[in-house]
C-alpha cells in the first residue's frame, strides 16, 4: 500500500491516537477507514441524486398535484 502524507490538527491527531490506543489498532487504519466511510458517503449520495432525477424526469410536473392528491385520499382510508 502507497504511503500519503498529510497534516491533521494536533487535536485530531492527538483523538485518532487516543482512539487507536483504545481499540488496540494502527493509527494509519483508523484513517484509512474514515477515508473509505467519506468515499461510500459521497457515492450514495451521488446515486440518491441520481435516482431522484430519474424520478423527476418520470413524472410530469403536472402530474405531481394529481399524485398528491391520490396519496392524501389513501391516506384517509388507512387505520
Amino acid at each position: 500500500m502507497p504511503a500519503v502524507s498529510f497534516y491533521l490538527k494536533k487535536e485530531v491527531l492527538d483523538a485518532v491516537r487516543a482512539r487507536a490506543s483504545s481499540g488496540k489498532m494502527p493509527v494509519s487504519r483508523i484513517i484509512s477507514l474514515a477515508v473509505e466511510d467519506y468515499l461510500k458517503t459521497r457515492e450514495m449520495h451521488g446515486a440518491r441524486e441520481r435516482v431522484l432525477e430519474r424520478i423527476r424526469q418520470a413524472v410530469v410536473p403536472a402530474d405531481w398535484q394529481a399524485l398528491h392528491q391520490e396519496r392524501t385520499s389513501a391516506d384517509v382510508d388507512r387505520d
